[in-house]
């Protein structure tokens, strides 16, 4: 068995591979490959009989609260020809995509399973908390908020990129986006326009979004940010008024949502579960590049098992103070003990190290060191809303 990076003379077999696992064996599967693939790398795993597995690995920025935002392997395209299932190939290809990804920087990792256990046994674990809404469109309340709501101009893509921006600083795990992927939420289609609706007070935009690809029965709104109570009254009286077109609206929001205390009817439907795995790939670097509060400082050691990413294993010391964490390795007795699947849920903040506690994911030795990862790792909740 072989391990190693796709060359670009190899694509077509990777194609092949990708065709088979999620597309039918269709064939023009191709055009779906971005003109510019520098931001992706593909990794393949050879045996006597040629090219058995593969797995895609995305380049992305990420979103960690307010100040930090890091280098983020998105995991995509894991497949394995059938006959060769059950050897382990697509398995090793992800613990070399663990180093590849480690070697880039990429200090995180994320990915949306086929299956959640499959990715756990590889360090991978769910975070956040994903409610989808169900509205029908005659019970949207009426808003006078709703006269500052207008249709977006060419000329308001960039405040639409910073009305995100500020939003997906108040999470961890949201896409800082390219423009390409820009290009892609908000340009029209071959197909479909794009309509983008944006709530703006004395010039200062709080809240849009977009629609596309309209259903008669229900449409889905590929985006709708809010950064203030009266945008998101104001956008809701907005799609009240499609109620002649559009009988039901469904979206995407976080755990936090502030829907239900603006507007709550019976024939609202919440579906609430975590769409996203996440991985912390290098446990050191990821801590380094965290910025606590600076108003707190503390000590702790720790200890993470991780059987996929040896470097990760072993006793942490870990100090912060003024914003800036430092870790050095330690033959120190740990005051807190986890895996890296809870240790990567307590770095995207959704669950938290208390709910962690509660459902016995993590070992405590001594108080102080779990006040200590508390204080340290404090911060917005998990989510994010863009595939992959």
């Amino acid at each position: 068995m072989e391990i190693r990076q796709i060359r670009e003379e190899e694509i077509e077999a990777s194609l092949y591979l990708a065709s088979q696992a999620f597309f039918h064996g269709q064939r023009e599967i191709g055009r779906f490959l971005p003109p510019d693939r520098s931001s992706m790398a593909g990794f393949g795993v050879w045996d006597e009989a040629g090219m058995q597995a593969q797995v895609i690995v995305l380049q992305f920025q990420v979103h960690m609260g307010p100040k930090v935002t890091l280098p983020m392997g998105g995991i995509a395209g894991v497949c394995c020809l059938p006959a060769s299932r059950g050897k382990g190939y697509a398995g090793e290809c992800l613990r070399y995509s663990l180093e590849r990804m480690r070697e880039a920087g990429q200090a995180v990792s994320m990915l949306y399973p086929f299956s959640w256990d499959y990715y756990r046994q590889y360090g991978w674990e769910w975070i956040g908390i994903n409610r989808t809404y169900r509205v029908e469109t005659r019970t949207l309340p009426p808003s006078r908020e709703s006269d500052h709501v207008r249709a977006a101009l060419p000329s308001d893509r960039e405040k639409v990129i910073g009305c995100y921006t500020q939003y997906a600083q108040r999470y961890r795990g949201l896409l800082a986006r390219s423009q390409q992927h820009w290009n892609n939420i908000l340009n029209d289609t071959e197909t479909n326009y794009t309509y983008t609706y944006l709530y703006e007070r004395d010039g200062v935009m709080e809240g849009y979004l977009t629609i596309r690809e309209n259903s008669g029965t229900e449409t889905h709104l590929r985006e709708f940010i809010t950064l203030t109570p009266r945008a998101l009254a104001g956008l809701l009286g907005m799609l009240r008024r499609y109620d002649m077109q559009i009988e039901k609206f469904s979206w995407n929001a976080p755990e936090n949502d502030l829907l239900w205390h603006r507007y709550y009817h019976w024939a609202i439907q919440t579906t609430i579960k975590p769409v996203v795995q996440a991985r912390v790939v290098d446990v050191a670097e990821a801590l380094r590049r965290w910025q606590p509060d600076p108003a707190k400082r503390g000590e702790l050691t720790l200890k993470i098992e991780d059987e996929k990413a040896p470097w990760n294993r072993g006793v942490w010391h870990i100090a912060f103070e003024d914003g800036t964490v430092s870790v050095r390795e330690s033959r120190e007795n740990p005051q807190v003990e986890m895996d890296i699947q809870s240790f990567s849920q307590a770095y995207f903040g959704t669950p938290d190290l208390p709910q962690l506690r509660t459902a016995e994911r993590l070992i405590v030795h001594e108080e102080g060191g779990f006040q200590a990862l508390s204080d340290l790792l404090e911060g917005p909740p998990a989510w994010t809303n863009d595939g992959f």
